[in-house]
């Protein structure tokens, strides 16, 4: 499958976690395409035969468990997208010390569902990345969850 996988990072774990889901998908045979959030657009969402959006959340404009600027201007940019139909999973990164923990990831989904796109599996929301040891084996088991439901899809 065409996956396209579409990240904002600050600090370098949204992009350590979108690079553990673009090797388990390729190691399950998927074609996956990598992109910063500044760097995708229309057409790269249009392509794709799955499509993974993926930020941590911070305080943007004065509200916190906002995504990065980045992911927000894409979304703007592609607000009149056509996922209708289309496999779609959100995956963020966060801190649960915070009142809107991995709110980026609500965003993210509302957009989906907004777009009309299929939210394939729960979303993946991961506290404190750097600080537990096992966050990238959550992200893996995720991953593995969005590949075993894409197997289940008929063709």
């Amino acid at each position: 499958m065409n996956v396209l996988l579409v990240y904002a990072t600050n600090s370098g774990g949204t992009a350590q976690a979108a690079k553990t889901i673009a090797d388990v998908l390729t190691s399950k045979g998927h074609t996956v395409t990598v992109k910063d959030a500044k760097d995708a657009g229309l057409n790269d969402l249009a392509a794709a035969s799955l499509v993974i959006l993926g930020s941590p959340s911070w305080d943007y404009n004065g509200m916190e468990g906002q995504p990065l600027p980045e992911m927000v201007e894409l979304i703007a940019r592609c607000k009149d997208a056509h996922l209708e139909g289309k496999p779609c999973a959100v995956f963020g990164l966060g801190d649960s010390s915070y009142t809107y923990y991995c709110g980026a990831v609500t965003y993210l989904e509302t957009y989906v569902k907004r777009n009309k796109g299929m939210l394939i599996v729960p979303s993946l929301k991961v506290d404190g990345y750097y600080m537990h040891p096992d966050a990238s084996q959550q992200v893996t088991a995720w991953t593995n969850g969005v590949d075993e439901k894409l197997s289940l899809r008929p063709v």
